[in-house]
């Protein structure tokens, strides 16, 4: 899976420094900005390089030059896609490289690793007027608010963070900003007042729900050169505003002509965006043609959770159906390869998915230790919790830790005497993604995490293991409840016996 950047021809020299090969460029020349101030490499990584809030912030240089992205680049560079990178390694054995994120950074691959990153991905507010059925509030201010009834999320950019960042965006050769709804954010606006004020012009990409066009909009278009990506999940407005719930058709597609034409009036490129997910993909066809007529781009993303909403976990039989029912369209596009080269991608992504069915799990590490309880595999017949409780209790001869979580967020932990070495009270308020971090810091140990991704069926594992300092390595197994499709979960942590 690595992409070689360069190759010796025959009889030539060995060159003065060794050629970097990666599985992915992203840690080496790329940051993302989530709307909590988290930090990673790319929109898709589960692995956190760091956090420019709260008591665990560190400025964007000790981000970048940090241990977080030294290791996950190391990890790449053999090929180990465990941390964070699950996905893509997903993606690229079902479809190919160019059906993953990681092929994105190939472009970049030239210099790696780079002293300041050369694509910036900004998604640092939340604040967006829709509540699409396959979103949630961590990116949904309107979700957040209406459909999980929680407060605000508070803003985790401040000054110091504007100040760090100016550091970085003359180094920048693309940035991309992404909501929520971007037009609303006050934080981009700041990053693209900058930009002008400075007479930077790095390429500029805005992801839109394209339910806004104002004076305010058409400045930022026409001065910033911005090359816009509008979402675009339906044609009928039916789909369309089933979808993208607020949406209003009319008005959404009437948006879009005004884009279009301020983006040819300054010469840069329109793409419309399509969320694949299991009540459109009557449009995808229909989607393309409107691409076609407006002379535009194209992405396909097939939406692979929430799980309700994944075209490619419906049952066999109706994939078959959807795959007979879509290749039996008449196709066309004699004058747009790119547009049959989609269409294709999507054909063949359906066949893959029928003749050799996966489904994207994120699976645990095997463990270490040679014990016999830290090698089991506990059995797990119900999602009751006094069900799992007794049976790691039994399996690992010691009461588990356990967490109660709220999308991934622990709210409230029931620490055991065994566990005060890792000190899990202080763990109230984080996110599961972010506990690698926190016992690190607890206890100067050198942690690998790998996270799960939750089948709405199972109970998934996840083992967390740790290099302590007195004890020597440790592996401490976690099962992940899901109630029902409902958010809340508990994790139940108990200790593997040290080597």
């Amino acid at each position: 899976m690595r992409l070689r950047r360069a190759l010796r021809p025959p009889g030539a020299p060995e060159p003065a420094t060794a050629t970097l090969e990666s599985a992915c460029f992203a840690p080496h020349s790329a940051l993302y900005f989530q709307p909590d101030g988290r930090v990673a490499a790319c929109c898709t990584s589960a692995f956190a390089a760091g956090h420019v809030t709260g008591p665990e912030r560190r400025t964007l240089q000790e981000i970048w030059d940090g241990a977080q992205l030294a290791d996950q680049r190391a990890a790449l560079e053999r090929d180990d896609f465990d941390l964070g990178c699950q996905e893509c390694a997903f993606n690229t054995t079902v479809g190919g490289r160019l059906t993953s994120l990681a092929s994105h950074f190939d472009r970049f691959a030239a210099g790696a690793p780079h002293a300041f990153p050369k694509l910036i991905d900004f998604a640092l507010s939340n604040r967006c007027n829709l509540q699409c059925v396959m979103c949630n509030g961590g990116l949904s201010s309107s979700i957040r608010a209406k459909r999980e009834q929680l407060p605000p999320l508070p803003s985790a950019y401040d000054d110091q963070f504007f100040d760090e960042l100016s550091v970085f965006l003359p180094h920048a050769e693309r940035l991309h900003f992404k909501g929520g709804e971007p037009f609303l954010a006050r934080e981009n606006r700041r990053i693209w007042d900058q930009l002008i004020d400075q007479g930077l012009h790095p390429e500029v990409k805005i992801t839109t729900n394209g339910t806004i066009f104002n004076e305010r909009v058409e400045h930022y278009l026409t001065e910033l050169r911005v090359h816009p990506i509008i979402s675009v999940d339906g044609t009928t407005p039916e789909v369309l505003e089933s979808i993208r719930v607020g949406v209003e058709s009319t008005r959404f597609w009437s948006n879009v002509d005004r884009i279009q034409a301020v983006s040819a009036a300054v010469a840069t490129s329109v793409t419309l965006s399509f969320c694949l997910v299991q009540s459109n993909w009557r449009e995808v066809l229909p989607f393309l043609r409107e691409a076609e007529r407006r002379g535009v781009w194209t992405s396909i993303l097939f939406v692979n959770q929430p799980d309700e909403h994944d075209v490619l976990r419906l049952p066999h039989d109706e994939l078959v159906a959807i795959h007979r029912e879509l290749a039996a369209a008449p196709v066309g596009f004699d004058h747009r390869p790119d547009l049959a080269q989609e269409w294709a991608t999507v054909l063949g992504r359906f066949r893959e998915q029928i003749e050799r069915p996966v489904t994207l799990t994120i699976r645990a590490p095997e463990p270490r230790s040679t014990d016999a309880a830290a090698q089991a595999q506990v059995e797990v017949p119900s999602a009751d919790p006094d069900a799992i409780r007794a049976l790691l209790a039994a399996a690992h001869q010691v009461d588990p830790v356990e967490l109660d979580t709220v999308n991934g967020q622990v709210t409230h932990v029931r620490a055991q005497p065994w566990s005060d070495w890792f000190a899990p009270g202080g763990w109230t308020g984080l996110r599961l993604d972010e506990l690698e971090h926190r016992v690190a810091q607890h206890t100067g140990a050198s942690i690998a995490i790998s996270a799960v991704a939750c089948d709405l069926s199972a109970v998934d594992r996840l083992a967390i293991e740790i290099d302590h300092p007195i004890d020597g390595r440790r592996t401490l197994w976690s099962h992940v409840l899901d109630t029902g499709g409902r958010p809340e979960g508990v994790v139940m942590v108990v200790p593997a016996p040290a080597p």
